[in-house]
């Protein structure tokens, strides 16, 4: 399985992923208008699973001293390219999120976990990083765990094909959020889809208290081909529209992605 995700990432363009598109632009606009109440008072930041950095170089370009993990070693490759490509300073590490022993007890104010939890099929990982953050974060620290809704993953299941529509897949999927069916693509196979109340359940278990929790793309995959047909000011009217949504309960099944934000318990 690890063999899988590794050669996925490897071979995927994940650098133009967030802005290729709306529907994809809006996940990282969203993240970042969430986030600048917290950034605002910070001055350290890491990221866990930064990819090629599209995070991590946008808080060092805001003069952030930023750590950036990844675990593949070829977006590893690429952030360091980006970043000596745009002058910026930042450390990089090739590790799991897991553990990064390499970075001091409590010396971060603000901790990023924007796509690990989408492939950490363990649970007891999935608490070994949030364990990791909270040892590496100040008292009162923040930290930002997105992941992705397995309701909201049964709905794109029935849109890719019909035979994924079976008792088999559908129950597995929501018992134990995985899609272990070999007529899915590797991101699926090697995925962990969960409840939003699991993440809050999850950030709490590891010493931290919700200080809220996002809808980060609303509903806006069920109308994407409309969405991604937007012109610029068209698009700024519906961000701004979902804006004042995004923190809506009811929609958090439904959005692809999601993002808790919390604070490490002094």
């Amino acid at each position: 399985m690890q063999e899988e995700y590794m050669n996925y990432y490897a071979n995927f363009d994940e650098e133009k992923r967030l802005l290729c598109q709306n529907i994809t632009r809006i996940e990282f606009d969203t993240t970042l208008s969430v986030l600048e109440p917290y950034i605002n008072s910070a001055s350290h930041l890491t990221e866990l699973g930064a990819a090629t950095g599209r995070y991590s170089l946008h808080y060092a370009q805001q003069g952030m001293h930023v750590t950036a993990v990844e675990l593949v070693p070829e977006l590893v490759e690429q952030l360091n390219s980006n970043a000596k490509s745009q002058y910026l300073d930042l450390a990089v590490y090739e590790a799991n999120a897991t553990n990064v022993s390499f970075i001091e007890n409590a010396t971060q104010d603000i901790v990023l976990i924007l796509g690990p939890l989408y492939h950490i099929q363990s649970r007891s990982d999935r608490e070994a990083v949030l364990k990791e953050a909270n040892r590496i974060l100040k008292p009162n620290g923040v930290v930002a765990i997105a992941y992705i809704s397995r309701f909201f993953v049964a709905g794109l299941l029935a849109k890719m094909s019909k035979s994924l529509v079976s008792p088999e897949v559908l129950s597995e999927l929501n018992e134990s959020g995985l899609v272990t069916s070999p007529d899915v693509d590797p991101f699926f196979r090697t995925g962990y889809f969960a409840k939003p109340l699991e993440i809050e359940d999850l950030a709490v278990q590891a010493g931290f208290s919700v200080e809220s929790h996002i809808a980060t793309d609303g509903y806006v995959r069920f109308i994407g081909q409309e969405v991604n047909q937007l012109n610029e000011q068209q698009y700024q009217a519906w961000f701004k529209y979902h804006l004042s949504t995004c923190f809506e309960q009811s929609l958090l099944g439904s959005s692809n992605h999601g993002l808790v934000i919390a604070k490490k318990c002094s």
